[in-house]
């Protein structure tokens, strides 16, 4: 996305101001010790299942800046108390970086324990052990960061009519039911939207603040996340039913309505647009599930909202979503992926992962899984053992298989058939036997007089080593001409983008380690002169297929295919742990499939 780009660019050039480079918490609530978040980019998503932590981070970057607090959000209750301290007496207690021109501040926020306010947070001298640069004085301490800050939690910005109705009473009230209650205090309303009255008073005081219209561009954006048109709006906050709360009088092309019968996404969009626009400039904006009641149209749309302001504002944006279309197309800077550690219930944090890979977290189906087609059974071995190294996310991300046909059949059926169409899907691994001596060739580089059939099937043979033919509709010249030109190029672009190859001349090679071999020929040869004759003969095979064929002779007293196949497990599991420079070479060629779009 073009915008990303931009926004990469200005933050790469220095223009965001007071900007959070980080936040770590030595102990905080239920994160992990010493859990740190980086914010490499300007829009941040904390992604994860519910109860992971995800809101108790964004309370803490609440109350980062100076003059604000977490204990807005996290306060202790007989109920609920908080323990001021960890085993090893550390308090509650969060840390952040940020830069002022060529200065590097470091401020620790601690929840201190007083007796007139048992939630008190204040900033305080550099900690080492919390990981922090300390001072030679030791009563220096950097000052907060001085950052507007705007939170909204959409789980609970609903409109004054639906906190009445879904949530009042009628205690004191003469109405029989809340839908007469509401037909009574709505003549009210209607009298400040239509302009009769600006203000309505109780005995003591006003009931509502003066109404606002819905500026030109606050109705743009609003018809952009919403997909539909919007010619006005009416905003108003009040308390004519009880709680206080917002009401909207929308105008479109069709009808005009209130929050009475709008969309409780109407309203969301409406205040998040509104908040957002009047928000000065390099703020800090903290949204929680912003995507709730949206469809993933408009939830797309709103993730383009908010990357617009970013650029035109510099504002530093961190929200909470479980959404798929807020995540997708983001760079993995972007996004913070919450969830349990298994042996202690504390929440960590694993960050750079792309979109498809946070899916995993949130249990989102993957419906367009890559496919990696290799030539055998060690050869998938071998790439399912490096994507299980990658991690859980990444391997949810892939399906290796193998052709028992080997590579013949891969060439000239497999990719015959992937090549038809724009394959972002479809992938192969060959043996590194069958790599060419010259690089994969882009046919665009070829002068238009040499993209002929017979030119075009040359390099593909020199390629691929197989003569490839195509099935074309037929004509008086034995065949559509113009379609095997355009099968032709299409096999030699999926080659350039589609194809990989493993390293070393077979998967043998890859995994096989003399060390291994000779401590195993060893476990099972008590005899010294029988070991030194066995090895003497490990020594005289050259083909390292025969070599794994006789060690299982040696270890499991035969060479079947079960057996060899037991005795690959174990080479491939040491050849896992070392990742060596050809497990290095997998795996970039792995990423490099992850990171296409």
């Amino acid at each position: 996305m073009e915008l990303i780009e931009v926004i990469q660019a200005i933050k790469s050039s220095g223009q965001f101001k007071n900007y959070i480079d980080f936040i770590q918490f030595p102990f905080y609530r239920n994160v992990e010790i010493d859990t740190r978040i980086t914010f490499d980019f300007p829009l941040t998503v904390f992604i994860g299942q519910n109860g992971c932590g995800k809101s108790s981070c964004l309370h803490a970057l609440y109350g980062a800046p100076d003059r604000y607090t977490p204990y807005k959000f996290w306060f202790d209750t007989k109920v609920d108390p908080v323990s001021y301290y960890d085993d090893q007496r550390k308090r509650h207690s969060f840390w952040y970086s940020y830069q002022k021109g060529n200065q590097t501040f470091e401020v620790i926020k601690a929840r201190i324990k007083r007796k007139d306010d048992p939630n008190y947070w204040e900033t305080s001298r550099p900690l080492a052990w919390a990981g922090m640069t300390t001072r030679s004085n030791k009563n220096e301490r950097d000052k907060p960061v001085i950052k507007n800050v705007v939170y909204l939690d959409f789980r609970s910005e609903l409109s004054a009519f639906d906190k009445y109705f879904y949530f009042g009473n009628l205690k004191f009230s003469r109405a029989r039911n809340k839908q007469e209650y509401l037909r009574r205090k709505s003549a009210s309303l209607n009298k400040i939207f239509t302009g009769a009255k600006a203000t309505i008073s109780s005995s003591t005081r006003a009931l509502n603040m003066p109404m606002e219209e819905l500026s030109g561009l606050e109705l743009e954006w609003i018809s952009f996340i919403l997909g539909r048109k919007y010619i006005s709006g009416l905003s108003v906050l009040h308390e004519l039913f009880r709680n206080k709360g917002y009401s909207v009088l929308f105008q479109t092309n069709f009808a005009k309505y209130s929050e009475a019968v709008a969309g409780s996404g109407e309203m969301a969009v409406v205040r998040l647009v509104r908040e957002v626009l009047a928000a000065e400039n390099y703020s800090l904006i903290l949204l929680d599930e912003p995507e709730v009641s949206l469809h993933p149209g408009a939830q797309h749309r709103l993730k383009v909202f908010l990357l617009n302001q970013i650029r035109n504002k510099k504002h530093q944006i961190v929200l909470t979503s479980h959404s798929p279309s807020i995540v997708k197309g983001l760079p993995k800077e972007s996004i913070k992926v919450f969830y349990q550690n298994p042996s202690n219930g504390r929440f960590l944090v694993k960050e750079n992962l792309i979109p498809e890979e946070a899916f995993f977290h949130i249990e989102f189906p993957i419906d367009n899984r890559k496919n990696i087609v290799v030539e055998d059974i060690l050869a998938k071995e071998i790439v399912e053992g490096v994507l299980d190294k990658m991690g859980e996310e990444t391997r949810n991300l892939f399906n290796v298989k193998f052709n028992p046909g080997g590579e013949s059949v891969i060439k000239k059926e497999f990719i015959t058939v992937y090549c038809r169409e724009q394959n972002m899907k479809d992938y192969v691994f060959f043996d590194g036997d069958q790599k060419p001596e010259n690089p994969h060739l882009d046919w665009r580089s070829i002068s238009t007089s040499d993209q002929t059939i017979d030119h075009l099937k040359s390099i593909i043979r020199e390629q691929c080593g197989e003569e490839i033919k195509f099935s074309v509709d037929g004509g008086l010249t034995g065949g559509n001409q113009n379609q095997q030109l355009e099968l032709l190029k299409s096999y030699l672009d999926f080659y350039l983008t589609n194809v990989f190859y493993l390293p070393r001349h077979t998967p043998e090679d890859i995994v096989w380690s003399q060390e291994l071999a000779e401590y195993l020929i060893k476990g099972v040869t008590p005899n010294i002169d029988t070991v030194e004759q066995t090895l003497v003969d490990l020594s005289r095979i050259g083909d390292t297929k025969l070599r794994f064929a006789f060690v299982s002779k040696v270890v499991q007293g035969e060479s079947s295919a079960d057996s060899i196949y037991a005795i690959h497990k174990q080479f491939i599991q040491r050849w896992l742990n070392i990742e060596n420079e050809d497990f290095e070479l997998i795996k970039g060629n792995l990423e490099s499939i992850l990171n296409r779009t």
